[in-house]
């Protein structure tokens, strides 16, 4: 179940040396992306350092400092740990085309999956909004779309701005209504985990 789970959530076409253009994910709702998330959380990136992967290559470790747990039992001020499928380490760069550009001090929502014992967030750059604060410090979100990313039918999911109680809303409605709301998911999953 966990490669059909990643199958449909990554799409397919992640790394090559420059025979691939596009990544493409699904195009999921706020809410399936919190049915297939163990953690949904706004927090602020205060680390990242490059890994070798056995089985997937460079990747990049975020350490994430939570300011809000929307799912999954992450308190404030505690750290997460999640990886990004790019990554850099010694002299070596490999990237996932579409995946999140993720940095030190950036203020993240980001949805967060568990494959094989380790956080990925979902869909790469799909499933991270960056946290912007209005003139009355009101905070909301916006997907942090990275170029090369093709959403596959997700016309009506919409990418923001969100407000953070709106996503609060939304993430826990998916708690309590576990039926995926995308036909596919749906059909390969099952109607919730």
């Amino acid at each position: 179940m966990r490669g059909m789970r990643r199958c449909l959530v990554l799409g397919a076409c992640l790394l090559a040396a420059g025979a691939i253009h596009a990544s493409s994910v699904i195009g999921l709702t706020v809410e399936d992306q919190a049915r297939l998330s163990r953690f949904v959380v706004v927090g602020e990136v205060v680390a990242e350092r490059g890994v070798d992967d056995p089985e997937n290559g460079l990747e990049t470790e975020v350490t994430l400092k939570v300011m809000s747990g929307l799912k999954g039992g992450a308190r404030t001020g505690q750290t997460l740990l999640f990886h990004t499928r790019s990554g850099e380490l010694n002299g070596e760069v490999s990237t996932a085309i579409g995946e999140a550009d993720i940095r030190p001090g950036q203020k993240v929502l980001v949805f967060l999956e568990d494959i094989d014992g380790t956080l990925y967030n979902i869909g790469l750059s799909y499933g991270v909004f960056n946290l912007q604060e209005d003139a009355k410090g009101r905070f909301s979100v916006v997907r942090a779309l990275q170029d090369g990313l093709e959403i596959v039918g997700g016309e009506d999911v919409g990418n923001g701005p969100f407000t953070i109680e709106d996503m609060r809303t939304r993430v826990s409605y998916a708690a309590k209504h576990p039926r995926f709301d995308n036909a596919m998911v749906r059909e390969n999953l099952g109607e919730g985990r």
